[in-house]
C-alpha cells in the first residue's frame, strides 16, 4: 500500500547531512511528524492526496533542523523585560546609569531594579560597575545589573545594605565580594555563591512568568532555525513551567533539559520525557568566566601579573563527589568548564566515576571549553566524553582574549574546533544565549572564519569547513546525546524538523554563512516559523 503524505516539501535541494541520498532529492514527504520519502518531485507528489499540504520551495535548500546544544531561554525572555544593559544599547557607564533611572522614576520605590548584558570589558570607561555609581541611579531601589557572562552581578548600596553584605561578610566557597583596598564591598559579586547572596531581593521565578519569557525565546529561536534546544540550567519551577507549555500545547519546539544539582530529588516521578520535553541529565558549574578572571588557569591570567589562575566554583573534591553521585544513577553530566584547569579537574571527577562503576554507560558533556588543550582532547576521545564548545567567544571577546586575558598564545587557539574534528571527538557548536544572541548561522560562520569583533583571523589553524560548522548544528549535535536515529539528519524514519534557507550553507563561497536567511523552521513537519 503506497503511503500517503501528511505534508510533502516540493522543487528545493536538499542538504541531508547524511551522506546516504542521491543528489537528485529534491523533495521530502512527512507523516506523523517524521520522514517517509525523498526523491524527484514527481516522486514525492505521487505520495499525496486532497488532504495532503503540498509546499514549493521555489528553489530554496532544505537542511536538518538545527539543535542549539547550550542555552538559557527562560532566564534570556526574563530578562528581556529589564534594562538592556549591554554596549549596544549602553556603551558608556554614564548612559546605563541614565537608564537604569529612567527605569527608577516608573518603578514603585523599594522594587528592584534589573538589568543585564553589561560588559566591564567592551564599556567605553573599560571597568567594571561599583555601588557607587549605581547609586547615582537611586538609593531608593536595589539595583542589580548582571555581567554579560552571567558569572558575576553588579548592585548598589541599597541591595548591600538589604543583603546584609559588609566588610565583615566572608566570601562564601567559590564566590567572590569584590573589595577595595580598606576591604570594604565595592558592588561587584562574582559567581553563584556570591550572587545567591543578593537573589532573595529578587521575586522567585514562578511558572506564570517562566512561561511568559520561555513564549518570547521560543519565538526568536524558531525565527533563525532551531528546532531542538538544550537548557542548560533547570530548577523544579522552569521545569514544571515546561511541563504545563507542553501540556498546553504551547511548546513548539524540542526541549532537552539539564537540571541543577538537587532539582531531580526535588521532582522524584515527574522528571519524566515526552515529544517536547526530555530530562537530558544534570548541569554542574565547576569554574567562572575568563572575562571576570574567575575560570580556573593551569597557568596565570597575561594581565595580572603573573600571579592569579582564577579558581573553582566547586572545588576539585567536591566536583568528584558530585560526578560520582549522578553517574552511577546513570545521568548524564553537562560541567562547565571554560578554564583548562577545570577541564583537567572535569576530567578527573569523570575518570573516577567510569572506575567507580565500569558497568555504566553514560557519555558526559563538558560545555564551552574554551581553552582545551590537545593532550585534554586525546583524554575526552579516551573517556567518551562529549565537547559543546562556545565558539562565539572567538567572536566577541577574542580580541581581548589573544591582547589581556590570557595572551598571545593561549589566545589564539581559544575554541580549538579543527582540533577537536580532527581528533574525532564528538562534538557540538553553541551560543549560550543569553551571554551571546542565538543565531546558529552566524555561530557557524564564526567556526569556519575566526573573525573576531575588531576584524582579525584568531588562530587561523583552528577554522573548520561549512560541513563541519553544519554538522556542528545538526548530524554531531544528535550525537552529542545519543539522538542521531531521531534528529541531526534529514532520511526516512528521522523526525521531521528542518529548515529551509534562501542559499546552501555548504556552497557558500560568495556568501557568509551568517547572511544567509531563515525562510521557514519546520518541527515534526509542521511549520512553526514563515517568512
Amino acid at each position: 500500500m503506497t503511503t500517503v503524505a501528511d505534508h510533502i516539501y516540493i522543487n528545493g535541494e536538499i542538504r541531508t547531512m547524511d551522506g546516504a541520498v542521491s543528489d537528485n532529492a529534491t523533495a521530502v514527504a512527512v507523516k506523523d511528524g517524521r520522514f517517509v520519502a525523498l526523491g524527484t518531485d514527481a516522486e514525492i507528489s505521487a505520495l499525496t492526496d486532497s488532504e495532503t499540504s503540498v509546499v514549493d520551495l521555489a528553489g530554496a535548500v532544505i537542511v536538518p533542523g538545527f539543535i542549539e546544544t547550550h542555552l538559557h531561554p527562560m532566564m534570556w525572555g526574563l530578562m528581556l523585560s529589564g534594562v538592556d544593559a549591554t554596549t549596544s544599547a549602553c556603551p558608556t557607564i554614564e548612559q546605563l546609569i541614565t537608564a537604569l533611572a529612567a527605569r527608577a522614576a516608573i518603578t514603585p520605590v523599594g522594587e528592584p531594579i534589573e538589568a543585564w548584558g553589561f560588559d566591564d570589558s567592551l564599556v567605553a570607561e573599560d571597568r567594571g560597575l561599583t555601588a557607587a555609581d549605581l547609586d547615582k541611579a537611586s538609593t531608593e531601589h536595589p539595583i542589580l545589573v548582571r555581567h554579560l557572562s552571567a558569572h558575576g552581578i553588579y548592585v548598589n548600596s541599597v541591595a548591600l545594605e538589604k543583603a546584609g553584605i559588609d566588610a565583615t561578610t566572608v566570601d562564601p566557597e567559590g564566590g567572590v565580594i569584590v573589595r577595595d583596598s580598606d576591604g570594604v564591598p565595592t558592588g561587584e559579586l562574582c559567581e553563584v555563591p556570591a550572587m545567591s547572596l543578593v537573589h532573595g531581593l529578587v521575586p522567585d521565578m514562578n511558572p506564570d512568568a517562566s512561561k511568559i519569557a520561555m513564549l518570547r525565546a521560543q519565538e526568536v529561536m524558531a525565527s533563525v532555525g532551531v528546532t531542538s534546544f538544550h537548557d542548560m540550567y533547570v530548577t523544579a519551577e522552569m521545569y514544571e513551567a515546561y511541563r504545563q507549555l507542553d501540556a498546553d500545547g504551547d511548546l513548539r519546539l524540542r526541549a532537552r533539559l539539564y537540571l541543577g544539582h538537587g532539582v531531580h530529588d526535588q521532582l522524584g516521578e515527574l522528571a519524566d520525557s515526552t515529544d517536547r520535553v526530555r530530562v537530558g541529565g544534570v548541569k554542574l558549574i565547576s569554574d567562572g568566566s575568563i572575562q571576570l578572571h574567575t575560570a580556573a588557569l593551569t597557568e596565570p591570567y597575561h594581565d595580572l601579573g603573573g600571579c592569579h589562575c582564577g579558581g573553582m566554583a566547586i572545588p576539585a573534591g567536591a566536583l568528584g563527589v558530585l560526578v560520582a553521585e549522578h553517574h552511577a544513577a546513570g545521568r548524564q553530566v553537562a560541567i562547565h568548564t571554560n578554564g583548562d584547569q577545570a577541564i583537567d579537574f572535569a576530567l578527573d571527577a569523570i575518570a573516577a566515576a567510569r572506575t567507580a562503576h565500569p558497568d555504566i554507560e553514560v557519555s558526559h558533556r563538558l560545555e564551552h571549553v574554551q581553552t582545551l588543550r590537545e593532550d585534554q582532547i586525546v583524554r575526552m576521545v579516551e573517556l567518551g566524553v562529549v565537547a559543546s564548545i562556545f565558539v562565539n567567544h572567538v567572536y566577541y571577546w577574542g580580541d581581548r582574549h589573544r591582547d589581556r586575558f590570557l595572551g598571545p598564545g593561549r589566545g589564539e587557539r581559544i575554541s580549538p574546533v579543527a582540533s577537536v574534528v580532527a581528533a574525532g571527538l564528538a562534538y557540538a557548536l553553541h551560543c549560550d544565549c543569553p551571554v551571546t544572541p542565538v543565531n546558529p548561522l552566524f555561530t557557524m560562520n564564526t567556526a569556519v572564519h575566526r573573525v573576531t569583533r575588531e576584524g582579525h583571523v584568531l588562530g587561523a589553524e583552528q577554522r573548520v569547513s561549512a560541513s563541519d560548522a553544519l554538522a556542528g548544528y545538526t548530524s554531531a549535535a544528535a550525537r552529542l546525546t545519543g539522538e542521531s536515529s531521531d534528529k541531526g539528519r534529514i532520511a526516512v524514519g528521522l523526525l521531521a524538523d528542518f529548515v529551509v534557507l534562501d542559499g546552501d550553507p555548504l556552497r557558500s563561497a560568495s556568501r557568509e554563512l551568517n547572511e544567509l536567511s531563515v525562510l521557514r523552521t519546520v518541527v515534526g513537519g509542521e511549520t512553526v516559523f514563515e517568512v
